[in-house]
C-alpha cells in the first residue's frame, strides 16, 4: 500500500497521482448517471423492486437509454417528464448534490399516482415494481399505463393528524409530513394539518371543497402540495391564493383562476403542468412569470393568443405536446436550447428557420427533436443547410418519401429516427449511398451519422455495416440479428498501428454492444466473433452455450455477459481472455449474476489470475477487474448475501474484485476476504453500508485498496486503515463516530468527506480546519447537524466553509459562523429562528438565500436539525 510522504506541492502532486490512478485502475466505477442529480430518486426506487427480473427489466432500460431517460423527455437534460417533474418537486436545484436527500425524494415518492388525472392511476413505486418506469420519453412507442385496482383511502382523524404532526416535528425540526393514500379530509383535519411546521407537506386528496381549502389556507408549513388535484373552484382557489408558503399543484387538469395561477407561478422553481389541458391568454400571461423554467405539456392545440402570451416567458418554455405552431415569437423562444416539439402537425420553413437558428443547440445539452410526418422537401432542404451539427432527433416510425430521406442524409447532422423499427431493403440502400456520399463542409465538423435506437431486427448485412461505420457498433434497441448482418460485423478489419521502425501491429477494434439481444445462438457468434473486439456487451443473454463463451473470452479483455449462472465449465472457459497490458484495461463483469457455487469461484480465479506487479506507490494487476451483480457500480440484480465458502474462493483473485448489490455480509466471509490480495476491493449495497464490529475489523486487514460505500464508521480499526490508503472511500461516509474519528483524522491526503451529516466531533472539525482540502474550501454539502464547538474550529480555520445546513436554530453556531475567517456560504439553508436570521444577515461574512425565502421557526431551546 502506498503512503504519500513530504508536505506542500509534493503531497498534493501526490495525492492527485494517487487519484489519477485509481481511475485507471478501476476504469468505470460508477455508471455514468444523470449530471442534474436527480437520478438519486430513481437508484433508490430500483433497489427497493422486490421483484428481481422487474430490477432486471429497469437496470436494462438504464443499459439502453441511461437514467436520464426517467426523468426527461430528451434523453439529456431539457424538460422533465411527470415523474422528472415529481422528483423535481421535493429536490431543488440546492439538494441535487445531497445523496441523502435524494434518496428521501426516492422514497417519498412510492405513493404519488403515476397519473392523477386517472381514476385508476398506478403510484410510482407500482410501476417500479413492474419493471416500468413511471413516464414517457419523446418516443411515440411508450405503452400506456396500466389500470389497477381502485383504492380505498386511509381514513384519518384529528386526533391522528395531531399525533402526526407532533412526531413529524419531533423528529425533525423541519421535515416532511405525507399523507398520499389519504384522499378526502374534512376540514377539522386540515385544520390540525395546517398547523405543521415543515418544509412540506404532502396530500393525496382529490377533492378539494372551499372549507377544507380555507383551512389549509392556514398552513404553516413552507411548502404545500396537492399531488392529485385535478381542478379547484372558484371559491377554493380564492382560499387557496392567501396561503404564506408556496403551493404545489401539479396534477391540474384545469385551471381557470388567474390569481391562483401567479399563486403558482411564485414559487422559485421549475413550474411544470403535465396534464393541463388548456389555459386562456390571462392564465397564460401570469404562468409566464415564472422565475425558472415552464413546462405544458398538457397542452397540445393552443390558440395563436395564448402562443404570443406564452412567448414572453421569462424563464425557458415548453410545450412538447403542441401539434400547432403559429406564432414565430413563440417559435423563437422554444428554441432556446433544446427543440422538443415532435407532435407537430405541420412545421412552415418560417417557423423551422426560428427553430433551427439559436446557438446552443449543438452542445452537450442541446438539440432538436421533431416530427418525421410534419417534414417536407422544403424543410429538409432546410435542415441538411443547418451551419452547425445540431442533434436532430425525428420522431415516428412511419419514414418520410425517399427524396426527403436522401435531403436529411446527406447534411451533415447526427441523426436519430427515435422509433423507426424496420428499414425496407429499398430505404437499406438510401441510408447506405447518403451516408456514404456526405463530405466535409464549412461550419459542420463531422460527416452525418444515423442513429436507429429502436431499430429491433439487425437483418441485413449492408444496415450493420452502415451503422457500424455511422455511429459506432451499438445496438440500443436490436432483439434479433440474422446471420448475414452477423457476418458483416465480423468481417470489420482489427485496428492497423503503424510503428515507426516500418512494423505494423494490428489490435482489437470496435466495441460490440447489444443491450437487448436476449438469444445468441452458437451460428451467430461465431460469425460476430471472427474478429476481435475492444468489448463485447450482452448484458441481456442469460443463455449461452459453452463453445459461445470460450470464444468470446478469447476475443476480447472486455466483456459483459448477462448470465444469471456461471457453471463450472463455463467458468473455466475464461481461462482464454487475453491479458490487456494498457493500464486499467480489461474486465469481465456478471451483471445478473446473483449465486455462485463455491467450485465455479475457485475456477473462475484460477482462470483469470495473472499476478500482480508491486510498483512501490502502488500495484497493478495483470488480471481483469472482475464485476459481480451489477454493471460499474449499477447494481442490476445484487448478490443477496455472499456465503463464506464463496468467499474463501473469491479471496484469493488477484485482480480488483466488485460486489455490488450486496445484502449481507455474514462475518465469517468478511473473515475469508481479510486475506484478498488484489489492489482493490468494491462492496456496495445494503451490507456495505454498515458494518457489524467483527467485519469491520476483517476488512481492515485486507492488503490492498478497499473500496466501500459505507456511511458509517465506527470501527477504530477500519478507520485506521482508511487513514493509510488513496482513495475515494472517505466520500460516502454520512457519520463518523466519536472513537473512529481520532484514527481517520490521521488521513493524510486531502480530506474529502463531502456526504458527512453529522459534525459534533471537535477532532473531526479540526482536521478540516488545519488539512488539506479542495479548493482551499472545507465543502460539506450535506451537512445536517454541526455542533457549536465544532462550528468554532471551523470558523477559525484559513478556509472558506460550503456548509449544507438546511436548518439552523442555534444561535450559538450562527455567532460561530460569522467569525469565520474567509467567509461562509449557506446555499441550503430553508429554516431558521428570528434570532438566527438577524445574526446572519447582520455579518458581512455570511451569504445566505434571500430573507423572503427563509422558513421563520419559532425558538427553540434544542437543535433538532
Amino acid at each position: 500500500m502506498y503512503t504519500c510522504k513530504g508536505n506542500g506541492r509534493s503531497k498534493l502532486f501526490c495525492t492527485l497521482l494517487g487519484m489519477l490512478l485509481s481511475v485507471a485502475l478501476l476504469g468505470v466505477t460508477r455508471e455514468a448517471g444523470a449530471i442534474c442529480g436527480l437520478d438519486g430518486a430513481v437508484r433508490e426506487l430500483i433497489r427497493s423492486v422486490d421483484n428481481l427480473e422487474a430490477r432486471r427489466a429497469l437496470s436494462k432500460r438504464v443499459h439502453r437509454s441511461g437514467t436520464c431517460s426517467a426523468c426527461h423527455l430528451a434523453r439529456y437534460g431539457g424538460p422533465r417528464n411527470e415523474f422528472g417533474n415529481a422528483v423535481n418537486t421535493l429536490l431543488t436545484t440546492r439538494d441535487r448534490e445531497v445523496p441523502q436527500r435524494q434518496l428521501e425524494v426516492g422514497r417519498r415518492l412510492k405513493d404519488i399516482p403515476a397519473n392523477p388525472s386517472l381514476p385508476n392511476s398506478p403510484t410510482i413505486g407500482e410501476l417500479f415494481q413492474l419493471g416500468r418506469f413511471p413516464a414517457s420519453s419523446l418516443s411515440n412507442q411508450e405503452q400506456s399505463l396500466p389500470e389497477v385496482a381502485p383504492k380505498a383511502s386511509q381514513i384519518v382523524t384529528a386526533a391522528e393528524v395531531r399525533e402526526l404532526v407532533q412526531a413529524t416535528e419531533a423528529e425533525s425540526r423541519f421535515g416532511i409530513l405525507q399523507l398520499s393514500t389519504t384522499f378526502e379530509i374534512t376540514p377539522e383535519v386540515a385544520e390540525v394539518l395546517a398547523e405543521f411546521r415543515g418544509d412540506t407537506l404532502i396530500l393525496g386528496i382529490k377533492r378539494l371543497s372551499p372549507a377544507v381549502a380555507e383551512a389549509l389556507a392556514k398552513s404553516q408549513a413552507a411548502n404545500v402540495w396537492l399531488h392529485s388535484v385535478t381542478s379547484v373552484s372558484t371559491e377554493a382557489a380564492d382560499a387557496l391564493v392567501k396561503l404564506r408558503g408556496h403551493l404545489i399543484l401539479t396534477g391540474l387538469t384545469e385551471l381557470d383562476s388567474v390569481p391562483l395561477a401567479a399563486k403558482l407561478a411564485s414559487r422559485p422553481e421549475a413550474l411544470s403542468f403535465p396534464y393541463l389541458k388548456s389555459i386562456s391568454p390571462e392564465v397564460a400571461e401570469e404562468l409566464a412569470k415564472t422565475s425558472r423554467s415552464l413546462t405544458l405539456a398538457g397542452l397540445s392545440q393552443v390558440s395563436p393568443e395564448v402562443q404570443e402570451e406564452l412567448a414572453g416567458t421569462i424563464g425557458t418554455l415548453s410545450l412538447p405536446n403542441l401539434t400547432s405552431l403559429d406564432s414565430l415569437a413563440l417559435a423563437k423562444k422554444l428554441a432556446a436550447i433544446v427543440v422538443l416539439l415532435p407532435k407537430l402537425k405541420e412545421l412552415s420553413n418560417e417557423h423551422l428557420e426560428q427553430l433551427v437558428g439559436v446557438k446552443g443547440q449543438d452542445s452537450f445539452w442541446g438539440g432538436v427533436y421533431l416530427p418525421l410526418a410534419a417534414l417536407t422537401p422544403t424543410t429538409a432542404e432546410t435542415l441538411a443547410a443547418c451551419p452547425r451539427r445540431i442533434g436532430l432527433t425525428l420522431v415516428g416510425n412511419e419514414l418520410p418519401s425517399d427524396e426527403i430521406l436522401k435531403t436529411i442524409l446527406s447534411s451533415g447532422l447526427g441523426i436519430s429516427l427515435q422509433d423507426v423499427k424496420v428499414l425496407s431493403p429499398g430505404q437499406v440502400r438510401i441510408v447506405s449511398a447518403a451516408l456514404a456520399s456526405t463530405t466535409f463542409r464549412a461550419g459542420v465538423s463531422q460527416r452525418a451519422s444515423l442513429s436507429l435506437p429502436s431499430l429491433q431486427k439487425l437483418d441485413s448485412a449492408l444496415l450493420a455495416e452502415t451503422l457500424a461505420k455511422s455511429n459506432g457498433f451499438n445496438f440500443p434497441g436490436v432483439t434479433s440479428i440474422s446471420l448475414e448482418a452477423a457476418a458483416a460485423l465480423g468481417n470489420f478489419p482489427d485496428q492497423e498501428i503503424r510503428r515507426a521502425d516500418g512494423t505494423v501491429e494490428y489490435r482489437p477494434s470496435g466495441e460490440l454492444n447489444f443491450p437487448n439481444l436476449e438469444e445468441l445462438s452458437t451460428e451467430t457468434a461465431q460469425l460476430l466473433l471472427k474478429k476481435r473486439w475492444l468489448s463485447i456487451s450482452f448484458p441481456s443473454v442469460q443463455e449461452v452455450s459453452l463453445e459461445t463463451v470460450s470464444l468470446m473470452a478469447r476475443q476480447t479483455f472486455r466483456l459483459n455477459l448477462g448470465v444469471t449462472t456461471l457453471p463450472v465449465e463455463f467458468a473455466g472457459a475464461f481461462a482464454g481472455t487475453p491479458t490487456d497490458t494498457n493500464l486499467g484495461g480489461g474486465f469481465i463483469v456478471f451483471p445478473n449474476l446473483t449465486e455462485l457455487s463455491r467450485e465455479a469461484a475457485q475456477v473462475l480465479v484460477s482462470s483469470l489470475n495473472r499476478g500482480i506487479k508491486d510498483l512501490g506507490y502502488t500495484r497493478l494487476s495483470n488480471s481483469p477487474k472482475l464485476y459481480f451483480g451489477g454493471d460499474f457500480g449499477f447494481p442490476s440484480s445484487g448478490f443477496p448475501t455472499l456465503p463464506p465458502d464463496v468467499a474463501v474462493e473469491l479471496a484469493r483473485y488477484e485482480g480488483i474484485l466488485a460486489i455490488q448489490g450486496l445484502g449481507e455480509l455474514p462475518d465469517e466471509s468478511a473473515s475469508a476476504l481479510a486475506s484478498f490480495p488484489g489492489p482493490y476491493l468494491i462492496l456496495s449495497g445494503p451490507a456495505a453500508e454498515k458494518l457489524s464490529p467483527k467485519a469491520a475489523e476483517s476488512l481492515a486487514k485486507i492488503p490492498g485498496v478497499l473500496q466501500i460505500d459505507l456511511k458509517q464508521l465506527d470501527s477504530v480499526p477500519l478507520a485506521e486503515r482508511f487513514a493509510r490508503q488513496i482513495n475515494w472511500t472517505l466520500s460516502n461516509l454520512e457519520t463518523v463516530s466519536s472513537d473512529a474519528a481520532p484514527a481517520l483524522c490521521q488521513y493524510k491526503q486531502l480530506f474529502y468527506i463531502r456526504n458527512l451529516t453529522v459534525l459534533d466531533s471537535p477532532t473531526l472539525a479540526r482536521r478540516f480546519a488545519e488539512g488539506d482540502v479542495v479548493g482551499n474550501s472545507i465543502v460539506l454539502p450535506a451537512l445536517s447537524t454541526l455542533s457549536s464547538e465544532s462550528a468554532e474550529i471551523l470558523a477559525s480555520s484559513s478556509k472558506r466553509l460550503h456548509l449544507g445546513l438546511m436548518v439552523l436554530d442555534s444561535p450559538e453556531v450562527a455567532r460561530a459562523l460569522t467569525r469565520a475567517n474567509q467567509g461562509v456560504n449557506l446555499p441550503r439553508l430553508r429554516a431558521a429562528t428570528d434570532e438566527v436570521i438577524k445574526i446572519l444577515t447582520e455579518a458581512k461574512t455570511v451569504t445566505i438565500p434571500s430573507v423572503s425565502t427563509i422558513y421563520v421557526l419559532p425558538p427553540s431551546t434544542a437543535s433538532k436539525n
